[in-house]
């Protein structure tokens, strides 16, 4: 009756379990952020939702609402003042405002760049969104 139509239930096996868990999202975030940061060699990153999701190492074809999710995470780091947007982008930079003042500095991006694993990245995100 319905072709090659296939419901997509919890039972299915084709049914794609990352999105229960909001925390994954978050985590895959903080993973994205601390690569981007980590691998700058300047004092901004820029990069779209689809751009963050490859750089926590995604690739192919990722589903919208996942993209909707990471987000919705991203704005709520913009709303406390640890990110910006410009238009479709989201930028992270060395500095909050005036660069020639040390108190301006951003402390994610102090700490992106003054560890080697994501944990604490992972941590703080998880702090501040959900």
């Amino acid at each position: 009756m319905y072709g090659d139509f296939k419901l997509m239930t919890k039972n299915s096996t084709s049914y794609d379990k990352s999105y229960e868990k909001f925390s994954t999202i978050v985590e895959e975030v903080a993973l994205g952020i601390w690569k981007a940061i980590k691998d700058a060699r300047g004092t901004c990153v820029s990069f779209t939702p689809r751009r963050l999701v490859e750089y926590a190492g995604e690739r192919g074809n990722i589903k919208p609402i996942k993209l909707t999710l990471v987000k919705y995470v991203l704005d709520e780091l913009v709303k406390k003042g640890i990110i910006e947007r410009v238009d479709r982008h989201y930028r992270i930079c060395k500095y909050v405002g005036d660069p020639s003042n040390e108190d301006t500095k951003n402390p994610l991006w102090e700490l992106c760049k003054s560890i080697e694993t994501p944990e604490k990245v992972i941590n703080l995100l998880k702090q501040l969104v959900e």
